[in-house]
Formats: C-alpha cells, sequence, structure tokens
C-alpha cells in the first residue's frame, strides 16, 4: 500500500509539474500555443482514421455477418473525408504561416491522400489571407531593434501579395524617393 502511495504521489506531482510547464508555456510562447491548438484539433481527427484502419485490419476476424464490403469501406473513407478536410483546411488558413505550408505540399500528395483532401487543401495554394500591418510592423521592429519610422518615411500597410509564410508590401526608405519591397 506504501508503494502504491508513493507512487501516487510522484504521478501526481508530475502531472502538477507538466500542467504548470504547459500553462507558462501557453501564456509566453505563441508558437507552443499554436502547436497545442492545431494537436488539440488534428489530433482526433487521425484518432478517428487510425480507429478505421484498425477496424478494416481486424475486420478478418469478424464474423462473416459484420463484415463490410470493399465498396462499403471506400464509402467509409470518403465520409470521413468529407467530415474533416473543410476543418482542418480552415484551421490550415487560420493558423498561417507553416501551417499553411504544410497544407499546400499536401496539396501535390495526390499518391498518398484522396482526391478529397487534395481539393480541399489547394485552396491554401491562392487563398492566403495577409497578415495586418501592426504584425508586420511589430516584427520589423523585433528584427531591426528599431521603430520602422526610423527606417521608412512610407509604409504601405495594404500588402502588394501575401502568400503561406509571408507578403511584399510596399515601402520607401527614409532620405531616398525610391520604392522599396519590403517582405
Amino acid at each position: 500500500m506504501r508503494f502504491l502511495r508513493q507512487t501516487g504521489a510522484v504521478v501526481g506531482a508530475f502531472g502538477i509539474g507538466l500542467g504548470g510547464y504547459v500553462a507558462y508555456r501557453s501564456h509566453h510562447d505563441e508558437g507552443f500555443r499554436r502547436a497545442i491548438r492545431l494537436y488539440s484539433e488534428v489530433g482526433p481527427v487521425v484518432a478517428h482514421y487510425r480507429l478505421l484502419q484498425a477496424k478494416h485490419k481486424w475486420e478478418k476476424y469478424f464474423p462473416e455477418s459484420l463484415k463490410t464490403t470493399e465498396e462499403e469501406k471506400n464509402d467509409a473513407w470518403l465520409s470521413l473525408d468529407k467530415r474533416y478536410s473543410p476543418h482542418v483546411v480552415e484551421l490550415l488558413k487560420d493558423m498561417k504561416g507553416m501551417y499553411t505550408k504544410y497544407g499546400q505540399i499536401g496539396a501535390s500528395m495526390t499518391n498518398q491522400l484522396s482526391r478529397e483532401w487534395t481539393d480541399k487543401l489547394r485552396e491554401l495554394e491562392d487563398a492566403v489571407p495577409p497578415q495586418p500591418a501592426q504584425v508586420v510592423l511589430k516584427t520589423i521592429q523585433e528584427e531591426t531593434g528599431k521603430d520602422p519610422m526610423e527606417t521608412f518615411s512610407y509604409f504601405e500597410e495594404q500588402p502588394l501579395g501575401s502568400a503561406s509564410i509571408g507578403q511584399v508590401h510596399k515601402a520607401k526608405l527614409v532620405g531616398s524617393d525610391e520604392f522599396v519591397a519590403v517582405k
């Protein structure tokens, strides 16, 4: 009994420590927060696909009356694809950056993913919303250590274009009449 109490105390302390670590990282680390969001929303999707895969794998041990035909199996996969692909693609759009880039790469995996998934993922190739100008200006300040208006006399807030991992803004350097592209 003493062993169980000690083990319970160790497991409890570990759980509290892990919870504190996750809470701290979630509050202070944007990348960690985004990863947790991705895993918490996509994890159940992956689990559902894996459960269907396991069912089909172990079906050979089922009684004949419970076995499904190939057409029923394909319909089950397609049903999951239709159910989950819109949500996952919207999540990748919303998360932006490398998550959108991963989705774009997935769109080209026609030999690995169903047509339902690749067609939906193709939306990420040309439907990438830009970051707000304030986010871009904050990034410039963090990277250069200077207020962007010390560098640019003009900065167009509307980007000329945006992609999964960046965007381009028109600007003028202080003391120059030339326009530059800020990426």
